[in-house]
């Protein structure tokens, strides 16, 4: 079995693994078990519900058991339909916003294509079937997926996202100034003694070098292609440019104060000393509130501030908007979503109806013949 396109179908979530997930049109030819749910014109499956639940479970099994997954299994029930639901209604939200996502979705076969070394759809078809999946599902998903992206992006993150203010950025930016401070770089070379033997002989060798290094009589790179014991080192012993908080503690402690054309004591690290010459250095900048990067970083975080509720207040609409009808055995208590209520009417009651107005026609006819002959002598003169 494939494991790429078993990890693309772990990344698009419960709704790929469930097949015929959440939601079928009702004019779709595919076999159809039992409706659970009806939202306007679409459907939800018991088998949709039922894998969605079986994926969940699986997950809760990573950090539960015994009762407590129970309980935990339980709860979840109810989101899931829930989700269920609110995934259709923003699946027929974009086609009544006429969104096309159609690029997206060709973007996202491409890479498939590529990272399964396929030139042809029909290859990629073909591998997906040995690894037991359908690529029309694949492509159904991808495109719900974009879909309701697509429309929480135009319907709510937008509109989070115009609604800002120059005060409320600023007190933002105020708050978190640390945040958009540019770590300090540094620059590195590098002469590598490995333990050896002999660790101490191995040390009292560094700290020789180090003391010519410091003399400055040799430079730096000559000195390295001379006692380095690092192949790659005596090509070349420069190391490149690092963000000094992305360094090892060990070596951080030593050169996040050191100084341009600086050479540090020697450091023990995994297989021996390492004594490093600061080739160049870069201080810490304070980026500007005006930073295009600082701007978009701002602009995200004050969305995510609010998008949680701003994105559960328009799925409520959605759901206040439709017409929802779930089937009794489903209609958990916890559940955000309320079904519609609507008297369905049995055969039976239907038959017993039909009965009981037959009869009391018989009786409307028994008494016309009677009450006529009243009803001509009343007429009388």
């Amino acid at each position: 079995m494939n494991m790429k396109l078993i990890n693309v179908a772990l990344l698009l979530g419960v709704a790929l693994l469930g097949a015929n997930v959440a939601c079928a049109q009702e004019g779709d030819t595919k076999p159809i078990d039992e409706v659970i749910v009806r939202v306007n014109a679409g459907v939800i499956m018991r088998s949709a519900f039922e894998s969605a639940q079986r994926e969940w479970l699986e997950e809760l099994k990573k950090k539960y058991n015994g009762e407590e997954l129970e309980k935990q299994f339980n709860e979840l029930k109810p989101r899931i339909l829930d989700d269920l639901i609110n995934s259709q209604l923003l699946v027929q939200r974009a086609k009544d916003l006429s969104i096309n996502v159609d690029a997206q979705v060709n973007q996202q076969m491409l890479r498939l294509m590529k990272e399964n070394n396929c030139d042809s759809d029909k290859c990629l078809e073909q591998k997906m079937r040995e690894a037991g999946y359908d690529i029309e599902e694949f492509k159904r998903i991808f495109g719900e997926n974009f879909s309701r992206e697509a429309v929480l992006g135009q319907e709510v993150y937008r509109k989070l996202l115009m609604s800002q203010t120059e005060k409320e950025k600023r007190e933002f930016y105020e708050k978190n100034k640390q945040t958009y401070i540019e770590p300090g770089e540094v620059k590195l070379s590098n002469i590598f003694i490995a333990f050896g033997k002999n660790q101490d002989q191995a040390l009292a060798r560094a700290k020789e070098i180090v003391v010519q290094a410091r003399a400055g009589a040799v430079d730096f790179k000559t000195l390295a292609q001379k006692y380095t014991e690092s192949e790659a080192g005596q090509k070349d012993p420069s190391l490149g440019t690092f963000k000094i908080p992305d360094l090892k503690a060990e070596v951080k402690a030593v050169v996040e104060n050191a100084k341009t054309g600086d050479v540090t004591d020697p450091i023990k690290l995994e297989a021996g000393f390492s004594i490093f010459h600061i080739d160049e250095r870069k201080e810490p900048n304070q980026l500007g509130f005006d930073d295009e990067r600082v701007q978009t970083h701002i602009g995200r975080s004050l969305i995510d501030q609010r998008m949680g509720d701003e994105v559960e207040t328009y799925l409520t609409k959605l759901r206040n908007d439709a017409f929802i009808e779930i089937d009794a055995r489903y209609q958990f208590e916890n559940s955000k979503v309320k079904s519609v209520q609507i008297k369905r009417v049995t055969s039976s009651d239907d038959n017993g109806k039909k009965k009981k107005d037959k009869k009391e026609k018989e009786k409307e006819k028994e008494k016309k013949p009677a009450e006529a002959p009243k009803a001509a002598a009343d007429n009388k003169p």
